[in-house]
């Protein structure tokens, strides 16, 4: 028996679930997660009330009408979350009412402007937010994130973070996977928070490079590296060989530098 249901409206319904269909769609045993698109309130409400203590995975792809996502604080049993595009929640939810919460996932939230409610998320195992298809999410602060210290796996794409502080995310000491926009730090940034977090962390950001999976053509160059570091360079490996490596000796010796002195912070980014 299929454990996940998939909920998509037809046109005939103006694109929308009703909570008739959440109950045809729902009303089978064994069900445990859930793809829905086209929920507004109302529909949402009516999921997070009828099938409180039964789904533990919701995948809400494409419900932007949902405002007020706080009726989740009812859903005792979910242990992941999932939403992309939302236009009108401005937060997310009491997160110390979903204690099993493991994993959650929120992409192109238009009003979102703060992530201060992920400070009571202190049982998220992986965490990802940020800019999908749309390239407008800025923070504040990645202030809330410095007391989730059971993160594992941590991924954002963000415009901008206001303050400019990367330390937030040095307090992360149980991570073992982190991805970020690359332009969003300094290089010294970068060389600071690895030499901050274990070695174990998996990270292409905190490299002196990464390699681009589509390489860029400009002119005659192929360019197929990225050099680590707000407004650091695309080069080529082949025509700027020497310049790259210029790049990686700077990184290294940041490294080196706060490596060798745990009090030293570095200049926050402008």
């Amino acid at each position: 028996m299929d454990w996940h249901a998939r909920l998509f409206p037809g046109e005939s319904n103006g694109g929308k679930v009703t909570p008739d269909d959440l109950d045809a769609a729902l009303g089978l045993p064994g069900i445990t997660a859930l793809t829905v698109c086209g929920l507004d309130q109302k529909s949402f409400e009516h999921l997070a009330v009828r099938y409180r203590t039964t789904l533990t995975a919701i995948h809400f792809w494409k419900c932007p009408r949902i405002e007020d996502l706080s009726p989740l604080e009812e859903m005792s049993a979910l242990t992941h979350v999932a939403f992309f595009w939302n236009q009108r929640a401005t937060r997310l939810w009491d997160l110390r009412k979903t204690t099993g919460l493991r994993g959650l996932h929120f992409d192109d939230f238009t009003r979102l402007r703060d992530l201060s409610d992920l400070e009571t998320g202190v049982g998220l195992v992986e965490l990802a937010f940020g800019n999908a298809v749309w390239t407008t999410f800025a923070l504040p602060s990645l202030g809330p994130l410095s007391g989730l210290s059971n993160l594992k796996a941590l991924h954002f794409n963000l415009k901008k973070v206001a303050d400019g502080s990367i330390a937030p995310l040095a307090r992360l000491t149980g991570l073992r996977e982190l991805e970020f926009s690359p332009n969003l730090f300094t290089t010294d940034q970068l060389a600071w928070l690895r030499a901050r977090l274990p070695m174990e962390v998996s990270s292409s950001v905190l490299q002196p490079f990464r390699m681009l999976a589509q390489p860029v053509t400009r002119g005659s160059k192929e360019l197929d590296v990225l050099v680590a570091g707000k407004g650091k360079p695309l080069l080529s490996t082949r025509a700027d060989s020497a310049k790259l490596q210029r790049y990686v000796a700077a990184f290294n010796d940041a490294l080196s530098k706060y490596a060798a002195d745990p009090d030293l912070e570095p200049e926050v980014a402008g």
